[in-house]
């Protein structure tokens, strides 16, 4: 399998942020908690996406929950909001019930044979206007920063 890359233009994200695992049960169900703040946020930049930013810590993962905006506005009570800077962007897709099926094969597969280096910063999961939250096989792109 090919590995394809798009260069992603920097964005800012404004959401709830949690500091937890990967693959924790509290990932899931952040969503829910999110989602029904999503009308807070002020400025949306795109209408019915979301996205899951990761940042990885030592011993644990900083997982997002939110929205891109067109300029940061009044963050709401709870929120935070991040610049993720524009690069380029291994990209992925994978059924929502095969996220974590993916996310090994990506880090323990795919790009290891792919020959591109892994840049630090931000991984993004990238929630489309098709994506339906119910729908185990709803597809989810995956978007990690790398180099050649």
């Amino acid at each position: 399998m090919t590995v394809k890359t798009r260069q992603i233009p920097a964005m800012t994200i404004v959401g709830l942020n949690i500091r937890t695992r990967n693959l924790s049960p509290e990932i899931p169900a952040l969503w829910p908690k999110f989602v029904a703040r999503i009308a807070e946020i002020e400025n949306p930049a795109e209408n019915h996406v979301a996205y899951g930013v990761m940042r990885p810590l030592p011993d644990a993962l900083l997982y997002m929950a939110g929205i891109s905006v067109s300029k940061v506005g009044r963050i709401p009570d709870g929120m935070e909001w991040i610049t993720i800077p524009g690069s380029t962007y291994a990209v992925f897709s994978y059924p929502l019930s095969q996220l974590g099926k993916g996310f090994g094969e990506i880090y323990n597969q795919l790009l290891p044979k792919s020959g591109l280096r892994i840049l630090p910063g931000p991984s993004l999961e990238h929630y489309g206007a098709d994506f339906k939250a119910h729908d185990p096989q709803s597809p989810v792109g995956i978007w990690i920063p790398v180099s050649a």
